[in-house]
């Protein structure tokens, strides 16, 4: 046992990427049985353990990435506040309030995907950095280093941004981090009470996104639905999107490509669809039609985004899976750097939910415009072995 827990605590990616894999089994397996998963075993998990095993020994000096910058975590976190006052300035209302208020499952729907669709670019990804990286990464630094005031600004802000947007994500965003580092510093109580503010938080967004939940229509379901009870809804809703869905979603990507959607070999990336004169292409959102037909016919566009290697098999078919292992295996044993000369339990906690978005988004979207990629140069750029503890 002792061994097992030694060997857990060197590769922590490693074994929570491990129930990463076995959650995505459940659904997979559960949709098409062992027609996908088979091939998948020999094709990426296989390799990728194999490769992991090789570069979990890699080693390199992060000391020259150290910036010594007194009170950082202040700027940043005006930073990120002032961006939060842009984007609702940019809004000019806050759609957790006309949510709520909306009568219909369509109305909601359209308000909460305008808080975010319509804005310019550049703020779109500055509002993403800001509630994926720099608000959980100084509220983190603020609680190593017992400045509780403004820790509970950080996370105050961050949850609420997240509420107001209506992105239920965002809310873990915050909320993983701070409730890990507690967790790993044995400050139990803290810990519980974190969570409960976060599931708490997180019924709230579920009951503000449902207008039918609280008196409103739900406009959006097919005729042979079943009317349920409130409980039964939330609790059916929450149980099928984390254990049935994510598997489920990879089993349809690889039933309709190449079947009704041929193989994109790169196109789905913009620069390179530019150099070869082709529109790019995402199939997030093209095939939302084959696996939602019923919405789809009644206008509504939305995306069904997968595990991050079926972006690899989507290009380039089985060949790509075992590509995905390599970049992941190679990845991870970057990672491991980061988590053994810095603050190991500050580093693991804020990694554990982009970490966690394997299952559900690509690895080069997580990193570029996802935040994770700026959460590593905010770790690299902080003291190493600072040992800051609760």
């Amino acid at each position: 046992m002792k061994q097992l827990s030694a060997l857990i605590k060197a590769h922590p990616f490693l074994f929570s990427y491990l129930g990463v894999y076995a959650l995505l089994q459940i659904g997979l397996i559960y949709h098409s049985g062992l027609r996908f998963a088979i091939p998948l075993l020999f094709l990426f998990f296989i390799p990728f353990l194999i490769i992991y095993s090789f570069l979990s020994r890699w080693s390199f000096s992060i000391s020259s990435f150290e910036l010594k910058i007194k009170n950082l975590d202040k700027y940043l976190f005006f930073l990120a506040l002032l961006i939060v006052l842009i984007h609702f300035g940019w809004l000019g209302k806050i759609p957790f309030i006309d949510a709520w208020n909306a009568s219909k499952l369509s109305e909601a729907n359209i308000i909460r995907k305008s808080s975010s669709s319509g804005l310019p670019k550049w703020l779109h990804y500055a509002s993403t950095w800001t509630i994926r990286a720099l608000l959980p990464t100084t509220a983190l630094f603020f609680l190593s280093k017992r400045k509780m005031s403004w820790f509970i600004f950080s996370v105050g802000l961050g949850c609420f941004y997240g509420i107001a947007l209506l992105q239920k994500s965002l809310i873990f965003w915050i909320g993983f981090p701070v409730i890990l580092y507690y967790l790993f510093n044995r400050k139990w109580w803290h810990g519980l009470l974190s969570t409960s503010i976060m599931i708490g938080l997180f019924l709230v967004a579920i009951f503000a996104n449902n207008p039918q939940l609280h008196g409103g229509e739900h406009d959006l379901s097919p005729p042979q639905l079943e009317k349920k009870d409130r409980a039964n809804m939330v609790s059916e809703g929450v149980f099928n999107r984390i254990f049935i869905i994510p598997g489920k979603t990879m089993s349809m990507w690889f039933t309709h490509v190449p079947k009704d959607k041929p193989f994109l070999y790169g196109r789905d990336f913009g620069l390179y669809a530019r150099l070869i004169d082709q529109k790019a292409v995402d199939y997030n959102l093209e095939l939302y039609a084959f696996f939602y037909p019923e919405y789809a016919k009644q206008g509504i566009k939305g995306s069904v985004n997968t595990a991050h290697f079926m972006r690899s098999y989507a290009n380039f078919g089985w060949w790509g899976l075992p590509i995905s292992a390599i970049l992941l295996a190679s990845f991870f044993g970057f990672l491991n750097n980061i988590y053994r000369k810095t603050n190991p339990n500050l580093a693991f906690s804020l990694q554990i939910f982009p970490l966690l978005l394997l299952s559900s988004g690509s690895l080069l979207t997580l990193l570029f415009s996802g935040g994770w990629g700026l959460i590593l140069v905010l770790i690299m750029l902080s003291p190493s072995k600072d040992n800051l503890y609760v």
